[in-house]
């Protein structure tokens, strides 16, 4: 998060003072040793969703602007296969949009759940 605020830092250490963080098994070499030894890093999830599109399953998509771990490109072609309406880019906001952004997340989920 480039600029975390007040109510993401105190997310944040709730979370690492809680009984979770404390039995988690991700820590801070866990994405480096996901890209070491999971073979599917990069699988094309792209046919599976236009798939279930096609079949009527309702997509959505949140995609926090600073995460980066999708390309443009990728972000595009996510845009186009989710409704207009059913993908929100939340800016300030990393890979944990739910801490990053709470109040965003939470209102775009309620939003689409009525």
């Amino acid at each position: 998060m480039p600029k975390p605020t007040i109510k993401a830092d105190k997310l944040r250490q709730e979370y690492e003072t809680s009984e979770f963080y404390k039995t988690n098994i991700r820590n801070n070499k866990a994405p480096v040793l996901f890209y070491k030894n999971e073979v599917l890093n990069n699988i094309d999830t792209k046919p599976v969703l236009r798939r279930l599109r096609n079949m009527g399953v309702k997509l959505f998509a949140i995609y926090g602007q600073q995460d980066r771990i999708f390309s443009t490109l990728q972000i595009s072609d996510i845009r186009k296969i989710v409704k207009k309406g059913n993908f929100k880019n939340i800016d300030n906001c990393s890979h944990y949009l739910f801490v990053d952004q709470q109040q965003t997340f939470i209102e775009n989920i309620e939003k689409w759940i009525k």
